[in-house]
Parts: C-alpha cells; sequence; structure tokens
C-alpha cells in the first residue's frame, strides 16, 4: 500500500479545505472500509432505537431501559483493554470482519425471538451482554484500520470521513426503523439490521490484509508476542505517562458521562413527557444526525488546523448548553423545541467527540494504536452504563430536569477544564515529538545510519516509549 508513510509536518494554521478531506477517497482500502462501515452503522442506528423501543414497550421504565443499555456497557468495560491487545497482535481486518458477521448473527436472533413472541426483558438483558462484547473486542481495530489504510497524515481526514458516513445513517437509519416498527413490528427493524451487518461483513472481504501500524512510520513490521496481559499493562502504563492523551481520555469521559447518555432516555420522553409516538422518536434520532453530519465534515477540512484543542472546549461548552435547551425548549415550544435542541446536540456532541478521537490517535504511537483506542473505548461504555443510574434519576425527577441537570454538570466540567488547563486549551499545538524522532531516525536509515537500530526497544523491549518532552 502506497498509502502509508508519515508524511510531510503539517502546516500551521492552514485553512480548512474540503479538497483536502477528501483525498482519503483516492486509496481503495479507505474507499472499501467507508462502504462497509456505512452498512455496518445504518445497522447499529436501527438497532438503538429498535433496542430502546423494546425495552421500553417490554417496561414501561426509564430505569428498566437504562439497564437494557447497562447490558450493553459492562462488557464494553470488562472486555475492551483485552480487545485492544487483540487488535495489535492480530490482523485487525480479520478482527472486525468476525464482529460483523456476530452482529448479523444476533440481530437475526432478536428478530425471530420478537417473532415468535418470546422475548423477554431477561433475553434481551443477555443479548446485549453479547453484543457488547463483541463490539468490545472489534472497535480497537476499527479506528485503527482506517488510518492504516491511508497514512498518519491524513488519519484526521479518514476519522472524520468515517464518523459523517456513521452520522450520516442518522438521517434515515433512525427514522426507518420506526417506521418499520410501526408498519410492520419491531421484528422487521431487527431483520434489515442483519442483513445490512451481513453485507458490511462480506464487503470486508474486499479489504487487503498485512496492512500493519508499523509502515504508518517506516519501520520494520512488529507485533507484541509476549504475554497479553503483560502488552495490556504496557499500554497502560503508556497511556498514564503521556500528559496529553490522559487529559484527552478524561475529557472524553465527562460527555459520555453526562451528556451522552441522553440517546439512551430520548425514547421514554418523547413518548412519555413529549406525547409523540415511535415514529416521532425516530424522526427525532434521525434529525439529530443533520447536526452531526455538518459536524463530522466540518472536522474533516480541518487537518492541519492548530488549535484543535480550543475547539473541542468551545463544543464541550455548546454540548452543555444544547442539553439545557433540550429541558427548557421541550417545556417551552414542545416537540419542536425538541427537535431544535437536538440539531445542536448533533452538532456539538460530534464535533467534540470528532476531534477527540483524531487527538488521541495523533499523539499515540502507531503500535500502540490498538490499546490506546481500547482505552479510550472504556469512556464509551461510561455511556450505557450512566444510563441506567440516570435513567433512575429520570424517574424521580422527570427527564425533563435530568436534561438540564446534566446540561450544568458538562457545562461546569468545562469551566473547571481550562481553568486548570489554560496552556493546553487555549494555545496553539504542535504534533507529538515521538513522530519528528522517528522521521530524523528513518532520514538516517535511508542515508545508510541506522541511528540507533531501526526502533529496536520500543514495543519488544518491555516497556512503553515515553515521549521526547518527558510526558
Amino acid at each position: 500500500m502506497a498509502a502509508f508513510g508519515g508524511g510531510p509536518p503539517g502546516r500551521t494554521g492552514q485553512k480548512p479545505s474540503l479538497r483536502d478531506a477528501m483525498v482519503v477517497f483516492k486509496f481503495p482500502a479507505f474507499r472499501v472500509l467507508w462502504l462497509s462501515t456505512t452498512f455496518s452503522f445504518t445497522g447499529m442506528q436501527m438497532q438503538q432505537v429498535a433496542r430502546a423501543l423494546l425495552a421500553w414497550d417490554l417496561t414501561h421504565s426509564y430505569g428498566a431501559t437504562g439497564a437494557i443499555a447497562l447490558s450493553f456497557g459492562l462488557p464494553m468495560l470488562l472486555f475492551s483493554l483485552i480487545g485492544g491487545a487483540v487488535a495489535d497482535r492480530v490482523e485487525k481486518r480479520n478482527l472486525v470482519l468476525a464482529t460483523q458477521v456476530l452482529n448479523a448473527t444476533l440481530a437475526l436472533a432478536h428478530a425471530v425471538l420478537v417473532t415468535t413472541g418470546d422475548m423477554t426483558f431477561e433475553l434481551l438483558f443477555i443479548l446485549g451482554l453479547v453484543q457488547g462484547t463483541g463490539f468490545a473486542l472489534g472497535m480497537p481495530a476499527r479506528t485503527p484500520l482506517m488510518a492504516e489504510a491511508v497514512g498518519s497524515q491524513n488519519m484526521m481526514s479518514a476519522i472524520a470521513m468515517s464518523n459523517a458516513a456513521m452520522n450520516a445513517t442518522r438521517l434515515f437509519g433512525p427514522a426507518l426503523a420506526g417506521a418499520m416498527a410501526g408498519a410492520w413490528g419491531l421484528q422487521s427493524a431487527y431483520y434489515a439490521q442483519a442483513a445490512l451487518n451481513g453485507v458490511s461483513a462480506v464487503v470486508l472481504l474486499w479489504v487487503p490484509t498485512g496492512m500493519g501500524a508499523a509502515a504508518l512510520v517506516g519501520m520494520a513490521a512488529r507485533r507484541p508476542q509476549g504475554n497479553m496481559f503483560v502488552e495490556i499493562g504496557r499500554g497502560l502504563r503508556y497511556v498514564a505517562t503521556d500528559r496529553r492523551l490522559r487529559l484527552l481520555i478524561a475529557m472524553m469521559f465527562i460527555t459520555t458521562l453526562f451528556a451522552m447518555p441522553y440517546i439512551m432516555l430520548l425514547a421514554g420522553f418523547v413518548q412519555e413527557d413529549l406525547g409523540q409516538g415511535v415514529g416521532a422518536f425516530g424522526v427525532l434520532q434521525s434529525i439529530s444526525g443533520i447536526g452531526a453530519v455538518v459536524g463530522s465534515i466540518a472536522i474533516a477540512t480541518m487537518t492541519q488546523f492548530d488549535r484543535k484543542p480550543l475547539l473541542q472546549w468551545v463544543a464541550g461548552i455548546l454540548s452543555g448548553l444544547s442539553l439545557m435547551l433540550l429541558a427548557g425548549g421541550s417545556v417551552v415550544a414542545g416537540y419542536p423545541g425538541a427537535i431544535a435542541a437536538t440539531i445542536l446536540l448533533g452538532l456539538t456532541l460530534t464535533f467534540y467527540q470528532t476531534l477527540n478521537n483524531t487527538m488521541v490517535m495523533d499523539e499515540a504511537r502507531p503500535e500502540y494504536y490498538g490499546r490506546v483506542m481500547s482505552i479510550n473505548m472504556l469512556t464509551f461504555s461510561a455511556m450505557p452504563l450512566m444510563a441506567a443510574p440516570l435513567g433512575l434519576v429520570a424517574d424521580w425527577i422527570g427527564a425533563v430536569e435530568l436534561f438540564f441537570l446534566m446540561g450544568v454538570v458538562v457545562t461546569a466540567f468545562m469551566v473547571i477544564v481550562a481553568i486548570l488547563n489554560p496552556a493546553y486549551t487555549f494555545s496553539r499545538q504542535s504534533g507529538p515529538a515521538w513522530r519528528e524522532a522517528d522521521r530524523e531516525e528513518a532520514r538516517s536509515t535511508e542515508a545508510g545510519h541506522p541511528g540507533g537500530g531501526g526502533g529496536a526497544g520500543r514495543e519488544g523491549a518491555g516497556t512503553p516509549a515515553a515521549a521526547p518532552d518527558g510526558r
């Protein structure tokens, strides 16, 4: 793959360019991955609506609906680190392919159980545990696979375009699931999801294997071969000793704990507080995708922009305010007010999370991609884990009041981050110091001066590589 290579250092202050962002589609492997991702995420969007509606139909309880979300999040908490270690040891394409086949099988199982009338709350919880396990084991490989297909200089555009595909499916996936559920029953949405995941798996067969992360920095291919749990420990130490990675992962926790769980509570909120039907819930989910698509494309145009931490912080503040607007707008204007707020939430939360993911990938050494992404994925497990206790709070004080409180907490956290880390938040940022060191090493090797053995001792020596500045 000629796509590999670190590329030239980024130009600071470059103007946003959609043309530069679209360059990732010149790489055949990325085009296939992007298509597979689109099918997969369409099924995922339909699943979120169908699962929330099914949980509500079975229980009519916010707390029980949150518990179903918990069943998906608990395995992510338990197995994401293992998934990251596996992703750094095996062919990432094959790992993603296996999880897509599992998703298709589980969706079909849901459909059959609903069709026969045998679905229960307990079975839905167990199936959620299996789905969450598959997601935890496979997802740490997907984002690094995107990066390996295009090279590190195009990584931000690749991740943003992948997110744009995911968020574009929010424009029609949830509405389609709601419409199908209303017309032909919930089982129809699950049958459609099974088909979409099956197509996604077939498309992945056209992605070549052998796209190792080592090719991104021009060093010899090297995968961890020792004890897997030792490698997990190395990944944890690597993140713990890198100041920027620590801060980025902490900032992701803020929104996944106190902002994103609103999605899990929307099904009951739309029907209970807004007095709308099943179709209205699907439409609301779809409309939130409008803002999300705009946010993803905007991020893709800013590959070389050097004020990303400031942009993320502003997006975090606006996310908190949008949650407050969801509460206040629904009281004042009802369903139209909720529509306006969810569009803003889709825009700001997508902007925030996409920036976070790209900055995490940019900061991490490629040989640690799987493990770093698995640690970052632990933050996503917080969303369904928090949905259960927040659902109980909603049962107690009401969803409107809870959404307002969540917005206040997110906004307050963002203010605290800016106070404690002003230099990082408001200053221009350069790339990680290890990248320039690796470029120098590669130039020395090409000139016939090995310069330290071509990276020996990074992954195989038993200790994570610390950045030269001591982070």
